[in-house]
C-alpha cells in the first residue's frame, strides 16, 4: 500500500536512540510502544534504517523477536522494506494522511455513537473533570506531553466503551500511519486552545448520552484538526 513513500538513503540510528535504547525490552509489545514513541516523536527520522541486528543489542531481544517486531512495523506502515537496504523508517505522504484523517472521522463516528449507546452517564464523570481544571493548566503552561496524555486516554476509554473490536483495529492502524502529525497538532498555531472546547464538547454529549451529537461534535473536532494540518502544513512536515 503506496500510503507512505521510503527514502532510498540509509541512515544510522541516532546516538541517542543507541544509548535510550539499549536496555531489557522482554516482550514484543515493549520494544513496539518504545520504537513507536521514538518514530513519532522523530527520535528516529525518516529514512532511518532499522535491522535485526541493532533491535537485538539495543533490546536484548532474540533474533526471532526482532524480525516480528519489523514485520509488524512495515504492516502498520511505519517502515517499508527497500531493496538492497532492509527496513527504513517511513516518509510522510500528507495526501494520504489527509485520506486518513477522512477515515479516521467516518470511525470515530461510529466509535462515540456506540460508546454513548453502551456507558452511563456517570462513566464519562472522570474525564469530564480531567477536560477541566488540568486540560487548561496543562494548556497555559505549555505541557504538550500532559495534553496529549489526557487525548490518548480519552481515545483508549472510548475504544473500551465502544466495545467493537474490528472498529479498535481499524482505529488503531489509522492512528499508527498518522501519529508523527497528530502529535503536532497541539503545537500548531491556536489549535490547542480550540481542542479544548472541541473535547469538552464531545464529552458533555458523552456524558449526556447523546449519541446522535456526539457523532457530531466527533466530527466537527476532526475536521478542526484536518483543517489546522492544512493550514499549517509546513510546521507539520
Amino acid at each position: 500500500m503506496a500510503n507512505f513513500q521510503a527514502t532510498i538513503h540509509s541512515r544510522p540510528l541516532s546516538p541517542e536512540f543507541m544509548t535510550q535504547a539499549r536496555r531489557p525490552a522482554s516482550t514484543i509489545q515493549a520494544v513496539l510502544t518504545n520504537l513507536r514513541e521514538k518514530i513519532s516523536l522523530q527520535s528516529i527520522l525518516p529514512g532511518a534504517r532499522l535491522t535485526e541486528e541493532e533491535l537485538v543489542d539495543n533490546y536484548s531481544i532474540p533474533r526471532a523477536m526482532a524480525r516480528e517486531v519489523l514485520a509488524v512495523l512495515e504492516d502498520r506502515g511505519i517502515v517499508r522494506r527497500i531493496p538492497n537496504k532492509g527496513a527504513v523508517v517511513a516518509h510522510v505522504d500528507m495526501q494520504w494522511v489527509y485520506h486518513y484523517y477522512d477515515a479516521r472521522e467516518a470511525l470515530d463516528g461510529m466509535m462515540v455513537r456506540l460508546a454513548a449507546r453502551q456507558t452511563r452517564p456517570e462513566d464519562w464523570a472522570d474525564l469530564v473533570e480531567q477536560f477541566g481544571e488540568p486540560f487548561q493548566k496543562a494548556l497555559e503552561t505549555g505541557d504538550v506531553d500532559r495534553l496529549i496524555s489526557l487525548i490518548e486516554t480519552f481515545r483508549n476509554r472510548l475504544q473500551t466503551a465502544a466495545n467493537n473490536p474490528v472498529l479498535s483495529d481499524l482505529a488503531e492502524r489509522i492512528h499508527e500511519r498518522i501519529r508523527v502529525v497528530r502529535q503536532r497538532v497541539v503545537l500548531l498555531p491556536g489549535r490547542a486552545e480550540t481542542m479544548v472546547a472541541d473535547y469538552r464538547a464531545v464529552l458533555a454529549a458523552l456524558a449526556r448520552s447523546d449519541a446522535e451529537e456526539a457523532e457530531q461534535l466527533m466530527g466537527i473536532l476532526n475536521r478542526n484538526n484536518r483543517a489546522a494540518i492544512q493550514k499549517y502544513e509546513r510546521y507539520v512536515v
